[in-house]
């Protein structure tokens, strides 16, 4: 029964185009857990071999999540700055997110669905110093001080990565929108930096969209491989340059 399902679902070799389809909650929901029967040991080894994205895989998650947050990256200033309070704390809302999400890809831990997304975080290492950091965005009263909390906040991961020796990390920067008043970290250097770590030229030369949880945001696509595998087929097909699968 393990081997038609995992056969069905987690082909033997798995491609890069296979990996950037599985949805994080969908490879935990494989290799998390207690095993209380497995003679065969096939569960077993299904799960050595899904239990992290291989090296190159997961520094393109990794550069496409910086990718993700250097779309918004000006956003909660420009936003506040017309008077959008709450479109600037919307945006900030969702950059805590993504920056929960790229610290859980430092610690190589699978993000789970958005029930347990928070305690998954929390038992992460870093969870104790950066916690504080994103409350900090989360509470600010003005759009000044949520930009501010949110530079040190990706300052925070960005030496993370260097701590953890991740291929292409860099010393983050301070930049800024030409001749504008808003400030953030340099992600699109942090992304170049890491994308150019990455070995497999097909996957450092694809847009930074990432793997299906990156882009998706639905529980019920993400929930069922087939149909994460097909949004992420379709994208991936649309593009000039296509991981082998």
């Amino acid at each position: 029964m393990v081997r038609s399902f995992s056969r069905k679902a987690f082909p033997t070799e798995l491609t890069a185009r296979d990996w950037l389809s599985y949805s994080e909650q969908t490879l935990l929901a494989v290799t998390a857990g207690a095993v209380f029967h497995d003679d065969a040991g096939e569960l077993s080894a299904l799960r050595a071999r899904l239990a992290y994205f291989p090296r190159d895989i997961w520094l393109y998650k990794l550069a496409a999540q910086w990718g993700r947050i250097a779309e918004e990256r000006a956003y909660v200033g420009r936003a506040g700055d017309v008077g959008d309070e709450l479109g600037s704390r919307v945006i900030a809302t969702r950059m805590v997110g993504n920056i929960m999400r790229l610290a859980m890809l430092i610690e190589r831990r699978y993000a789970p669905y958005p029930k347990w997304f928070g305690t998954a975080f929390s038992r992460l290492a870093c969870a104790s110093d950066l916690a504080p950091l994103l409350e900090q965005v989360l509470a600010a009263r003005t759009w000044r001080e949520r930009e501010s909390a949110l530079v040190e906040a990706c300052r925070f991961v960005a030496e993370l990565q260097i701590s953890r020796g991740i291929p292409g990390a860099i010393a983050p920067v301070i930049g800024s929108l030409k001749d504008r008043p808003y400030r953030f970290v340099d992600s699109v250097k942090i992304f170049d930096a890491i994308r150019a770590a990455i070995k497999d030229e097909d996957l450092r030369l694809l847009p930074e969209f990432g793997g299906a949880d990156q882009f998706l945001n639905s529980n019920f696509v993400l929930a069922v491989p087939t149909y994460a595998s097909a949004a992420t087929g379709a994208l991936l097909d649309t593009t000039s340059r296509k991981p082998a699968g």
